[in-house]
């Protein structure tokens, strides 16, 4: 199988997870092209160009996710203008880094993030009732989560996405389903920023870039559809489980090579 047609299938599946989840999809999309071409005889494709095609699916499905969650009511502009530039020129000098980082330091920073992300949306948490409109949150606390989480974001294709969503709702005390649909806010600021930086040290793959770009177009959307009639709590537990799995898979590879 080429990897065209590997490349539609991983992005469309992790598309739907973005817009269900609002992960960004590259949690799911770093594993899926990491391990899909081999199996299926395909290429292998190297860790940096699949960070680089996870930031593009990381903004297309983003804008679309975003969008629909927006119209439900789902995405606090306060808080992705809050932490949304901060996250940018973060993710923007993440993202130049990565370029003279070894793939196995990419891996295992993706792997603890996901780690990370996943121990907490485990935890039992009461968020504070209230609206998109009206959620609050600690500014400082939430810069200084936007800039950290931005840079390794930018480094290893958004994996920080995922501890995004735990931070809005377990440090910042935001509604889970506010802050899935703000967290893909907040990522498309990181997402154009990274995509710059990848694309200008030539870890982004045209032709893939494109196919990835077109399957959110289609799945994303649909994910987001789903994501607004299913109940928060199950919601994060999908995403824990989902986040643990490519974690312990990457983590292998950065500490083995297999």
């Amino acid at each position: 199988m080429p990897d065209e047609a590997v490349t539609v299938l991983s992005g469309l599946v992790a598309s739907f997870l973005s817009g269900l989840l609002g992960i960004g999809g590259g949690l799911v999309l770093t594993p899926l092209l990491l391990y899909l071409p081999p199996l299926l005889g395909a290429p292998a494709l190297s860790v940096k160009i699949v960070t680089g095609l996870t930031i593009v699916q990381a903004i297309s499905g983003s804008i679309l996710g975003a969008l629909r969650h927006r119209a439900y009511g789902n995405v606090s502009a306060r808080i992705v203008w809050l932490m949304g530039p901060s996250s940018a020129v973060a993710s923007l000098a993440g993202a130049f880094v990565s370029r003279d980082t070894p793939d196995r330091v990419l891996l295992l920073i993706f792997a603890v993030i996901a780690f990370a992300g996943a121990i907490m949306l485990l935890l039992p948490v009461t968020p504070r009732p209230g609206t998109a409109a009206d959620v609050d949150v600690n500014r400082p606390l939430a810069i200084a989560l936007a800039l950290v989480l931005g840079f390794f974001g930018g480094m290893v294709g958004i994996a920080g996405i995922a501890f995004l969503i735990a931070a809005l709702v377990y440090l910042l005390r935001v509604p889970p389903r506010i802050a899935i649909g703000t967290s893909l806010g907040v990522g498309l600021f990181a997402g154009v920023a990274a995509l710059v930086g990848k694309a200008a040290t030539a870890q982004i793959d045209p032709p893939l870039a494109a196919i990835v770009f077109a399957s959110a177009l289609v799945a994303s959307p649909v994910g987001a559809a789903v994501s607004v009639r299913t109940q928060p709590r199950l919601l994060l537990a999908i995403l824990a489980a989902i986040v643990s799995a490519a974690a312990g898979r990457i983590a292998i590879t950065a500490l083995t090579g297999l």
